[in-house]
């Protein structure tokens, strides 16, 4: 999903060389910097007991979604994400940018609740949230593409709808007819998401499954399935999730997968057509946004 941490400016100071990491030779100034800069942050994040929004924590992660949303040169790249440090540690970045986004959810999502007890507000006010427009920016790219490739809206599938589903929710808004399926492994994210559907006074419209989304029985029915950016540590764990999902699904229904491009794989996994292609697909539309949004977003289509 979208990312929840506004980009600021870098701060050379900030890098540092930490005793334990042994750095090998790297010949572009840019890229050197970059690695350690990434270095640093996942140090300080992994000191870090708890990654709930605090000023601490949302400095570190703006300083990451910085680095990783800045346009580089291929070359750049090239060398950053190849580099064997990075490798190394790519795999916890995202299991702890995966936590922040958690909790910054389930935060966000528990005050907005409380905000209609507290001032008797009718309902809770989405927009109050600090990255309410990443995510209409996200929303309305993807509904477009979907459009464009003539997808139908009876039926949505979302993976890994989280604690505060704006996703869905905004969709919603603009498909009113449709129903919105969300599922989430995670009791506490049904839960909550569970008030605040009823709060908004749109639960009708949703049908809300803790589970883990290979269990789902009703992918034939879908019009399109949503798979979260973070659903699937790595390539391979999509994949396999993919293929299973790939001979339940209806033909001429649509798979949305969010993915990421350039140092944005940083923070979430990649997945790229020719692999979704293997899971009984064909992929018709991929966008890569250089923009706030963080997340490419790659539409195939179920044969």
């Amino acid at each position: 999903m979208v990312h929840h941490l506004v980009a600021t400016a870098h701060n050379e100071t900030d890098i540092l060389c930490h005793h334990h990491t042994v750095h090998k030779p790297v010949n572009n100034t840019v890229a050197a910097t970059i690695i350690e800069e990434i270095n640093h942050i996942h140090y300080q994040l992994s000191q870090i007991h708890d990654l709930k929004p605090s000023e601490h924590v949302n400095a570190l992660f703006t300083k990451l979604v910085t680095l990783s949303t800045y346009q580089y040169d291929d070359q750049t790249l090239s060398i950053v994400l190849n580099h064997p440090i990075i490798k190394v540690l790519i795999p916890t970045l995202r299991t702890m940018a995966s936590q922040g986004e958690y909790f910054l959810e389930l935060t966000w999502a528990t005050n907005l609740i409380e905000q209609t007890r507290e001032y008797q507000e009718g309902k809770p006010n989405l927009s109050r949230f600090v990255y309410y427009q990443n995510y209409q920016d996200l929303v309305q790219l993807e509904l477009n593409a979907l459009r464009g490739v003539g997808a139908q809206f009876n039926n949505i599938v979302f993976i890994g709808s989280g604690p505060l589903p704006l996703t869905p929710i905004l969709m919603y808004q603009q498909l009113p007819s449709a129903i919105m399926h969300n599922i989430d492994r995670d009791q506490a994210s049904i839960t909550i998401s569970n008030e605040l559907l009823q709060k908004l006074g749109i639960a009708h419209g949703f049908r809300q499954h803790v589970m883990d989304a290979i269990a789902y029985p009703d992918f034939q029915g879908a019009d399109v399935v949503m798979l979260g950016a973070l659903v699937g540590q790595d390539v391979t764990e999509k994949l396999q999730f993919l293929k299973t999902i790939g001979k339940n699904m209806k033909s001429g229904s649509f798979l949305l997968a969010r993915s990421a491009h350039s140092l944005r794989k940083l923070l979430y996994p990649s997945i790229e057509p020719y692999q979704i292609n293997t899971c009984d697909f064909e992929t018709v539309c991929v966008l890569h946004p250089y923009n706030d949004v963080v997340n490419s977003v790659v539409i195939a289509k179920k044969i």
